[in-house]
């Protein structure tokens, strides 16, 4: 598959938990895709982690744990040729005060996880604001392509963004493919989700 390809399934779903959205049911949006087959939203699946696991299960370590291994089991027995996740999270940007700390202190904010970010954007070192996202990946390439979005829509002020990994430098919970606790660089601060997302 293409990087073009695998950026065209991320733009697919982000549309359709687009519409779920301005719709104001959207919780979060889990996808596969098969050459020739096209994009198949698992919907019995999204309604299923929902009444188990509850509408906040993105929110506590432990459900997503076992929301995202469930995944990873479904991936792992029967492979597709693109695995899709979408949900709403959290971007947070570097202002000019942070920029100006020194680059050890600098980075440790920035490597720090979602409660030390929100610390900064109270402190004035970051900004943030909620964005839709979708993680395309395949077993060899990741695709993350985000949008910033309102409760009930997305942003038309500004385009959707689209980055390219390889799948070796992507970890986490939602590494389907490969060990998710490799040591690897991962998603940069900059691209950092929402902590339930991650």
């Amino acid at each position: 598959m293409t990087d073009a390809q695998l950026e065209g399934i991320a733009a697919q779903a982000l549309n359709l938990a687009r519409l779920d959205l301005e719709r104001g049911k959207f919780n979060f949006l889990v996808a596969c895709y098969h050459d020739g087959r096209g994009l198949h939203r698992m919907s019995t699946l999204e309604s299923d982690i929902n009444a188990k696991l509850g509408e906040g299960w993105l929110n506590s370590g432990e459900t997503k744990d076992a929301a995202f291994g469930l995944f990873r089991f479904c991936v792992d027995i029967l492979p597709p040729d693109a695995f899709i996740f979408v949900s709403v999270g959290n971007e947070f940007r570097p202002t000019a005060k942070l920029l100006a700390l020194d680059e050890a202190k600098r980075l440790e904010i920035i490597g720090a996880g979602h409660d030390r970010h929100h610390r900064a954007v109270a402190e004035g070192l970051m900004t943030v604001r909620d964005v839709l996202q979708a993680v395309a990946q395949t077993p060899t390439q990741v695709c993350l392509r985000r949008q910033p979005c309102t409760p009930r829509g997305m942003s038309l002020d500004e385009p959707p963004t689209t980055r390219m990994m390889p799948q070796d430098r992507f970890s986490g919970r939602l590494k389907m493919y490969g060990d998710p606790n490799a040591q690897t660089l991962g998603v940069p601060p900059q691209d950092d989700r929402r902590d339930p997302r991650r």
